[in-house]
């Protein structure tokens, strides 16, 4: 039997993959490109982790959220290269 913190942690682990992808694979684009892909590759799997079950605990809502931080973080790095 799979819990909702396994199907939100697997959801988690799928965006965290797609915003690798991205990371790896578009390194110079421009911010509405990034929120493009990001719309279509990550934010679908949170968006479903979210509409399946309302995370009720506060760990869980961390979790999502940490994926949205790092892609905040990600795109700071794309706009602003080295």
């Amino acid at each position: 039997m799979v819990s909702f913190s396994d199907h939100i942690t697997e959801k988690v682990n799928k965006a965290y993959s797609s915003l690798g992808i991205i990371k790896r694979n578009f390194q110079h684009i421009d911010k509405v490109a990034f929120v493009l892909l990001y719309k279509a590759w990550v934010r679908s799997h949170l968006g479903y982790a979210n509409t399946v079950l309302f995370p009720f605990k506060q760990y869980l809502i961390e979790v999502l959220e940490k994926v949205q931080k790092r892609a905040t973080k990600l795109l700071c790095k794309v706009l602003l290269p080295h």
